[in-house]
């Protein structure tokens, strides 16, 4: 996309400067995390986007487990939710897509994990959503656990657009560049699980969802390339100190926000709750 406007501005060099801004903005990146030692899900993976005839980046996630001492210190903070290897890996690898689309002016992409499997109209569900460049926003592919039952709009004839209350998982999602800037600036270095989604809108970043969710995990999804066993009782209560240390130190404004988006938007939304529905 040109950086400016050509010195003679012709009608017609305007219509191209146009035409190609536009273009930057309709295109959508798609880049897939993968480790590269998790060969047969690429493998797979690719297989099925060319069936799809959709081409994608694959993105060499960050292993957590290889990082040292060093390397932990510099990019993880000292109190930190996403304590294990696979959270952090997990998070650095979401966050070097993010610092790719603000360094090269990416306007918006759609970030999945190798353990998805992608519908057979997906193309018809990305061209028919509508992403701002003005305002941080995320939309969800994946399943949310909260979302308000009025759908702000229509994305085909069986997908609605409807904004999220409570979501976790980072498999399938589109952000915008705004958004992951703000998520850049204020998740690194590393603090959270990169799937907080209530609490990164607690932060002012739009989130939504398609619904019912287009994609969704594959059977590869069962064994987990990312993180470790959380049954483990002291790994919980390590958990909880942390997530409690964390929230007091949120700013005011965010605290003000998380309380009266949890108070209010039930009075007077519907709220589809998706673990109550048969």
């Amino acid at each position: 996309m040109p950086t400016k406007i050509p010195e003679k501005t012709s009608l017609y060099g305007w219509f191209l400067f146009i035409c190609y801004y536009l273009l930057a903005i309709a295109l959508m990146k798609i880049f897939v995390i993968n480790l590269a030692r998790s060969i047969e899900r690429r493998s797979r993976l690719e297989k099925r986007l060319a069936e799809l005839n959709i081409a994608a980046e694959f993105i060499k996630a960050v292993d957590g487990s290889a990082l040292n001492k060093e390397e932990l210190t510099k990019h993880v903070r000292s109190l930190n939710y996403a304590f294990l290897c696979g959270e952090i890996g997990c998070a650095l690898s979401h966050q070097f897509i993010y610092r790719k689309m603000v360094e090269e002016n990416i306007e918006k992409a759609l970030i999945l994990e190798d353990d998805v499997y992608l519908p057979h109209n997906l193309k018809d569900i990305l061209k028919n959503i509508t992403i701002e460049t003005y305002a941080p926003q995320v939309v969800l592919l994946s399943k949310v656990n909260r979302y308000l039952a009025h759908p702000a709009r229509r994305v085909t004839d069986t997908h609605n657009l409807h904004r999220v209350h409570h979501a976790t998982t980072t498999h399938s999602y589109i952000i915008n560049k705004q958004a992951a800037r703000n998520l850049l600036d204020n998740l690194y270095p590393v603090w959270m699980v990169a799937d907080k989604w209530a609490l990164f809108e607690d932060y002012s970043w739009r989130v939504q969802a398609v619904v019912p969710a287009p994609i969704i995990l594959n059977d590869n999804a069962i064994n987990s390339t990312i993180n470790e066993s959380k049954d483990d009782n002291e790994h919980n209560h390590k958990k909880k100190i942390i997530w409690r240390q964390l929230m007091a130190q949120r700013p005011l404004k965010v605290k003000i926000k998380h309380r009266l988006r949890r108070a209010l938007i039930p009075l007077f939304y519907k709220v589809i709750n998706e673990k109550k529905k048969v």
